[in-house]
């Protein structure tokens, strides 16, 4: 097997075979992620790709999910992207094959290209949506708006191919959360992933958003705020979706099938913001003080 980069996949996807699709980040400037910034972009030909999947077919013959590993795969060509999933098809027909894309990654493709890549054996993409709100998305430098967001999510939503998201809280800063989730809220309530996955973000050393933070420009929110701030999106939600909290950085844990869980998720939500102490404050800022180089 082959990799020329780290392996970075959400944790709903770690029982996945692996297969290097690309390797590294087409954008690699977002100022929170240091992910990728040792790795330039790279390609992998077809022929490892297959190299690869029949070495995991040795392996593991009846893998169920397999995931096209890479920081954008997406932004190959529809042309290349056919392709694979021919490939991953032939060797796993009854898996189910998913990638990254970024919103970018969408923007050189028709909802005709769209859906030929889920033909194809292309079953779900995970994007890393991260916010609704323009303000963050600028100053984090995601590389679009929340209007790409809407127009690239539409198009998956005419083609019928099934996507993820990912929400980053905590992005906009001390005092402005709140305000913020209701902002992606409205962006989401315009598009149908089917399932979020809400993690928070950690200010890593080497990032833009380090050094922002450093300077005085960037002030982390506490983590009551940021508890208020998954209160606020979850309650103005409005369309089918699974929303996922369970990650290393979040400081409470659900999953929720929305809108049916909504009521009892706020109420759980209130408990847990009106209990939370000033020693629960410290424990997560000492927390998140101390995690290391991803």
């Amino acid at each position: 097997m082959e990799f020329h980069g780290p392996i970075i996949r959400p944790a709903t996807d770690a029982d996945s075979v692996f297969i290097e699709v690309t390797a590294g980040c087409t954008h690699n400037s977002c100022g929170f992620c240091n992910f990728y910034k040792d790795t330039p972009f790279y390609m992998a030909p077809i022929e490892q790709v297959e190299r690869d999947l029949k070495e995991a077919k040795e392996e593991f013959p009846n893998a169920k999910k397999i995931w096209a590993s890479g920081g954008t795969p997406f932004a190959l060509s529809a042309k290349k992207l056919i392709a694979l999933g021919h490939l991953f098809k032939r060797y796993y027909p009854h898996a189910v094959v998913s990638t990254y894309s970024r919103i970018d990654d969408l923007f050189r493709k028709s909802v005709d290209d769209i859906r030929a890549i889920h033909e194809s054996g292309i079953d779900d993409i995970m994007i890393g949506i991260e916010s609704g709100d323009d303000e963050v998305l600028s100053f984090v430098n995601k590389g679009y708006t929340a209007a790409d967001v809407v127009r690239e999510c539409r198009k998956l939503d005419q083609a019928g191919l099934p996507y993820r998201s990912i929400y980053l809280g905590g992005l906009p800063g001390k005092g402005k959360l709140v305000e913020s989730a209701k902002k992606s809220a409205t962006v989401f309530n315009q598009i149908h992933p089917y399932f979020m996955y809400l993690t928070n973000v950690t200010v890593m050393p080497g990032t833009k958003l380090y050094r922002q933070r450093e300077s005085g420009e960037f002030v982390e929110s506490t983590e009551k705020e940021r508890l208020m701030e998954i209160r606020e999106l979850v309650s103005d939600l409005k369309n089918p979706i699974v929303v996922d909290s369970e990650t290393s950085s979040s400081s409470v844990y659900f999953i929720a099938d929305l809108p049916k869980d909504r009521e009892a998720l706020r109420d759980r939500l209130d408990r847990y913001i009106n209990s939370f102490s000033e020693q629960d404050e410290e424990q997560w800022k000492f927390k998140r003080a101390h995690t290391q180089y991803i």
